[in-house]
Formats: C-alpha cells, structure tokens, sequence
C-alpha cells in the first residue's frame, strides 16, 4: 500500500520552508532548493510515499482520479490532502483511500 500526500502550491511550501529555518535559525540562509531536497529525503525514508503538489493535478476537482490516472495510485492506497498550516496552527489534513471504482476504467475505456 502507498501513501500519496496531496500537497499546497510548491511556493508556498517553499515559503514555509524558509520561514522555518529563518525562525530556528536566524542570519542563516535557507538554500533555494530547501524544499526540494526535504522531500527528497523524505522519500528515500518512506519508499511508499509519494508527494504531489496541488499544481500537479489536472484542477479539475477529482483528485483521487487525478493520483489514479496521473500518479498511480491503486485501490486501497491512501490519501492525505494537506492544507496550509497558519501561525502555531496544524495544517488541516483530510484522509481517504482509493476506492476500487476508481480503478476500473469499465468497457469502451
């Protein structure tokens, strides 16, 4: 089973990157790739998580369609849609798997 985290826009998670480090470690620079590169190494820790920013779906409004079509994500797969954290604030994250209808394209398909 993969874990497919549905993320904000890549600049404002890049934002909030830098903001981070800027809080903990005040005068030192973050680096462009910051964000990038946290992910990265998220990646290699989990193999089965996958990450994609909003920007990556179609817009379209079906989002579990977009990680079947787009990403790969199979039935029973879970999904976190993650919001944007505010202040001290918890970012707000809805959760579902995929279903199995999704995957099935039907007949004529």
């Amino acid at each position: 089973m993969s874990t497919f985290y549905v993320l904000p826009p890549r600049e404002c998670m890049e934002q909030a990157a830098s903001e981070f480090v800027a809080r903990i470690l005040p005068g030192v620079a973050a680096p462009a790739t910051l964000w990038e590169d946290l992910l990265g190494l998220l990646v290699t820790a989990a193999p089965e998580t996958f990450f994609v920013h909003r920007e990556d779906l179609s817009g379209d409004g079906d989002v579990t369609e977009d990680l079947v079509s787009g990403f790969g994500a199979e039935p029973g797969d879970a999904v976190a849609e993650v919001g944007l954290a505010t202040g001290s604030a918890a970012a707000r994250v809805r959760r579902w798997a995929v279903p199995a209808a999704v995957s099935d394209p039907g007949p004529g398909r």
